[in-house]
Parts: C-alpha cells; structure tokens; sequence
C-alpha cells in the first residue's frame, strides 16, 4: 500500500542510519526526514518518532492534530533519562508508549529494565505492540565476514574500540589483567581510538599505556582500518555502548565478545555462545570470562561462524519488519 511516513530524527547521524534500512523498502513509500521543531508543517500517513525522548513527544503532538498513528523506537540514551526522571514525572512518557500505535526496541536490555519499571498496565499494552529491532550493519561488514582460526589461545589479545572516557572502564580490565600476569598468563590490550576525547581520563590512560608493554592504543580512522585491527584480535572488551554496533562488527570479524551485564549487548545470544556478560567493576569476573573464552575459544569461535550471515543485524532482513509494522499501522490506526 502506497504510504507517506515522516521521520522524525535529531541530526544526520540519525538519517544515515535510518535510510540504510529504509532504501529497502518498496517503492510505494514515500519517506520525509524532519526535526521535532519541523514536524508540524509535514502531512504523512504515519509519523515514526526515531527516540522516545527528544523526538517522540513531537510525534504524539502531531498524531493529535492530524489523527494519524505514531511509532516510537527507542534507543539506549532514553533508557537512561528515564531512569533520571523522578517517579511522578514519568506519567507523559509513559502515556506516549502507550498511545503509540507501535513500539520498537532496539536492544533486549530496554525491554527488561522497562518491564520491571512501567505500571504493569501500561507494560502490558506496550510489549503487546513491540518488536525488537537491531541497529542494522553497514553492507560494508557484511560483506566482509571472518573466521578466526578455531584453536586455543595462547597468547589472549583483547581490544577495546571507542574513546577513552570513563565509559570505557579500562581501569577493570587492567587491574583484570594484572591479575591474569601473576598467573603467568599473557594477555595484551590495545585501544583502538575511533573518535579522539581530550580529558584527564584519556591522559591517564595514554600514560598507562606508555608504561606498560602490554598496552598500545591506535587511532582508527576508517572501517578498512578497524577491520584488519578486528582481525588482528581476539577478544572485545564492550563494557557499555549505546548501540549494539560495535558487537556486531566484531562478529562479523569472529570476535568473541566481553560486554557489561545490562548492557545494549546483553541478551542478544545466550551467554557463553559468542562472549560473556559481566559486572563491570568485578575484576575477577573479568578475568574469568578472559579464560573462559581462552579455554573454549574453538567451540566459541564455531559457534559465532554459524551466526554469520547475521541476520538479526542485516537492514534487508529488517526492512521487511518495518513494511509490516508500518502498514499494520496505519490499518489499524
């Protein structure tokens, strides 16, 4: 069915990665790129707000003047001001989920956490309209899928691709490692810097590497770049992100992964399948996981070559979804 859809996102960042899914879809939908401020002079079938905060209070106001539905997607960022916001100031957004005439989660963690915190009648009407949609890949690393060899580490390189920012807990990961030296294991690090974040946290961090030989950090400047440092690795260190990109690339590339428990990453697959989940703070559970992907490390590295093609991160694969909760919509609207 012929359909006009208005987007509504907050930058360019957010055009891109809506229209590698959208370029998909067939012909017959029309698809319009606004800001909240811009949304008011746009006549759509459907409004699909691309955050719950920051672009979805637009859609519910314009889907009230015109009575055409509105579709909400959430992403991590929301999940964190919601948690920010004081208990009776989460009425309207909660009452935004629930009008929607869809809901979609971009990671399992948020249908969790909303699950435990949204009044058991709202929840009720929002996971019965949800659907859990991932961040889709670049073709670029879909076309470019990679196995590791599947034998057993013996000397365990791990890779953090990010900024170096408090996020990173690279703190954690090296007192985990310093651990895993005294047991006479080799294990190196290195920082793959992907966007350049000047303050005292990475000033630490740059000295840390310099006095250690088991540390290097890089600076990736293209994807070219990252797929060959993937490639030259053997484990991800994912503590938080706010999308799942970073643990699909390293699939796609035969990465095990180590990311935070609750985080955009938990929950995907079954732990112990493609990586572990872990306590951040615990460095002991870190070091586990570091020798529990080393021990098992042909059975892991097995396991996440049947995962390729990646399906669940593939955008042809979710254009079909979006067709299908776009038109059930506006049907039922």
């Amino acid at each position: 069915m012929a359909m006009k859809i208005a987007h509504i996102i907050l930058n360019e960042d957010d055009r891109m990665r809506v229209e590698r899914v959208m370029r998909f879809l067939p012909d017959e939908f029309e698809h319009q790129f606004v800001t909240p401020a811009e949304i008011g002079s746009v006549a759509a079938d459907l409004v699909h707000a691309h955050c719950w905060f920051g672009c979805g209070a637009a859609a519910r106001q314009v889907a009230a003047e015109t009575h055409k539905p509105y579709l909400v997607e959430i992403v991590q960022d929301d999940l964190q001001k919601y948690h920010k916001l004081l208990f009776f100031s989460r009425k309207t957004p909660e009452n935004l989920l629930s009008d929607a005439a869809r809901v979609v989660f971009t990671a399992p963690v948020q249908q969790n956490e909303l699950a435990k915190r949204l009044p058991s009648k709202i929840a009720d009407d929002v996971f019965a309209k949800s659907m859990l949609l991932y961040e889709p890949l670049p073709d670029f690393w879909l076309e470019q899928l990679h196995i590791h060899p599947p034998t057993a580490l013996i000397d365990i390189k791990l890779l953090y691709v990010g900024p170096l920012t408090d996020d990173s807990r690279l703190g954690d990961l090296m007192h985990a490692m310093h651990k895993l030296h005294r047991r006479n294991y080799s294990v190196s690090l290195t920082v793959a810097e992907d966007v350049i974040v000047e303050g005292s946290y990475r000033k630490k961090m740059l000295r840390e590497v310099n006095e250690n030989d088991f540390l290097r950090a890089v600076s990736v400047e293209s994807d070219e770049e990252l797929r060959e440092i993937y490639r030259h690795h053997d484990i991800l260190w994912l503590p938080d992100a706010d999308t799942t990109k970073r643990y699909a690339e390293a699939l796609s590339q035969g990465l095990p992964v180590i990311y935070g428990h609750d985080s955009v990453a938990d929950g995907i697959f079954k732990d112990g399948l493609a990586g572990y989940s872990v306590k951040v703070g615990s460095s002991d559970e870190i070091a586990r996981s570091i020798l529990s992907i080393s021990d098992f490390f042909g059975t892991i590295e097995q396991q996440i070559m049947r995962l390729h093609p990646l399906n669940l991160f593939d955008a042809r694969e979710q254009a079909q979804h979006w067709v299908h909760l776009y038109e059930n919509a506006v049907l039922n609207a």
